[in-house]
């Protein structure tokens, strides 16, 4: 019996440790971006032989210029929501109506004036057919979405989150399998309608649930705090979007659609990357601003070297089986866009040390430092690109991301070091899992010169994937073993 209450101490201590909280939040958003992203690669057998490379390239930049229009059309207004409900005030309900409002009358505006000029963008996109107009309504029902995953991430509601991400993904995907499957035709028309009519069905269950947490008021405090916050955000979230897109968007002008289409497949594994990141950075979020809040520094250096070793450990993995995912998933004509998964890995690995430094810069909301970084970062990557891409091809357009995205960890560690003199988690715990990665990487080319064998070779990815992670995890595993 007493072992028994041992047992169930010791594993409520677990419980209440920070590292298992922010693992179980983490587990909520990697499962949901798990099932919606093993959902569109299960569909990829199908859309990479129903599409032509050149639709698989237009749906690809279609998706890249959302990601652009919803800022400007917005003035990204939304984006203080989060950050306000941190002020722990006992007004956020009129914030988040002010917030309604003030984005409303912003987004007629300039769609208004969008409108307007409908024909020069038109041009300037290089989208065909009706195109340019949807991405006013993908805009709109962008913002509800971002708004809503704002609010229950701040709360810690990442079951919610995550079965809602879930849903919304399973629909999306099955409706665009079935238009795709119908249409003889234009093609890449059928997942970009697919995603519209769910999109719309979703923003409806959005601005629901948004309106009852909403106190309609326009408050000149609020309309300032917003200002303040979000504005100066603006070429921070425009140069984040141009770093994970421009260079589909210059492929496709430079080159053509049908090359955008198969680094856009290559760059789309890569990106599986991100869905770790994402995942383990939304998640510590809450504990994060509790333990700077609180001058926890050690705290705060013990979680994000654990999750950065988690993020490694995927970067590996992706690498060393690359191989295999795209033989067994897709069609043998973008098959050559694999090349490009490796380097774009590195790239979002940077970014994963970027998301590290770049916290601290937003916890003391000097935010126009942000924008600088992701400014300079994106002209770095827009210079790269035009220079490159019609020398090298589409290869240029990968190291060009690998190479910006470093640059934007360099000036977000800078900054937050020397400028604004924060106190930091040390390089050494974002670098030396990286290091551990490339001396990896290095021994296993040397291995598959030697083994040909393909089953031998696979199961020595596997032991090589294995080890790394033990060692990475040594301490915990020890923790654990002993008892």
């Amino acid at each position: 019996m007493m072992d028994r209450i041992k047992e169930l101490q010791y594993y409520q201590r677990i419980r209440s440790t920070d590292i298992f909280r922010t693992l179980i939040h983490s587990q909520n958003y990697f499962l949901a971006r798990i099932v919606t992203v093993g959902l569109a690669f299960i569909s990829l057998p199908v859309f990479t032989r129903l599409f032509t490379q050149e639709d698989y390239g237009i749906v690809s930049v279609y998706n890249a210029y959302a990601g652009i229009v919803v800022i400007l059309l917005t003035a990204n207004i939304h984006a203080s929501v989060g950050r306000y409900y941190f002020e722990k005030t006992t007004d956020f309900d009129e914030f988040l109506g002010t917030t309604l409002i003030f984005t409303c009358i912003t987004f007629i505006v300039n769609t208004l004036v969008f409108l307007l000029f409908i024909d020069q963008f038109a041009s300037l996109l290089n989208l065909p057919g009706l195109l340019p107009v949807l991405l006013i309504f993908s805009s709109l029902f962008s913002t509800f979405n971002l708004i809503y995953f704002q609010i229950i991430q701040a709360q810690q509601k990442s079951l919610e989150a995550a079965f809602v991400s879930i849903f919304s993904g399973g629909f999306s995907l099955g409706l665009a399998l079935l238009f795709v499957l119908l249409l003889e035709e234009n093609r890449y028309l059928g997942q970009i309608w697919a995603y519209l009519i769910i999109g719309f069905g979703f923003s409806l269950y959005f601005l629901f649930r948004i309106l009852s947490m909403t106190k309609f008021a326009f408050k000149k405090e609020h309309v300032r705090y917003i200002i303040n916050f979000s504005v100066p955000l603006i070429p921070y979230y425009l140069s984040s979007t141009i770093l994970a897109f421009f260079d589909r968007i210059m492929i496709n002008n430079t080159v053509n659609p049908a090359a955008a289409g198969v680094y856009s497949l290559g760059y789309n594994i890569a990106m599986l990357l991100s869905i770790v990141i994402t995942a383990t950075q939304t998640a510590l979020m809450p504990d994060y601003y509790e333990f700077l809040n609180t001058k926890q520094f050690s705290r705060v250096d013990a979680l994000i070297k654990k999750v950065f070793s988690l993020i490694t450990l995927a970067a590996l993995g992706l690498i060393l089986f690359t191989d295999e995912i795209v033989k067994i998933l897709v069609d043998e004509k973008f098959h050559e866009g694999q090349v490009v998964v490796p380097i774009v890995v590195f790239g979002y690995i940077f970014y994963g040390m970027f998301t590290v430094y770049g916290r601290y810069i937003g916890y003391v909301k000097k935010t126009l430092y942000s924008s600088l970084v992701l400014i300079l970062s994106g002209l770095s990557n827009i210079a790269l690109n035009i220079v490159f891409i019609p020398l090298y091809g589409y290869i240029a357009a990968a190291y060009s991301t690998a190479i910006s995205y470093f640059l934007l960890f360099l000036l977000a560690w800078i900054i937050a070091k020397f400028v604004l003199k924060q106190t930091l988690t040390p390089l050494w715990a974002v670098w030396k899992p990286t290091i551990l990665l490339i001396c990896v990487l290095t021994v296993f080319p040397l291995i598959a010169t030697v083994i040909t064998n393909f089953l031998l070779l696979f199961m020595i990815k596997i032991v090589l994937w294995v080890v790394y992670g033990i060692i990475l995890y040594t301490r915990e595993l020890k923790k654990l073993l002993s008892t």
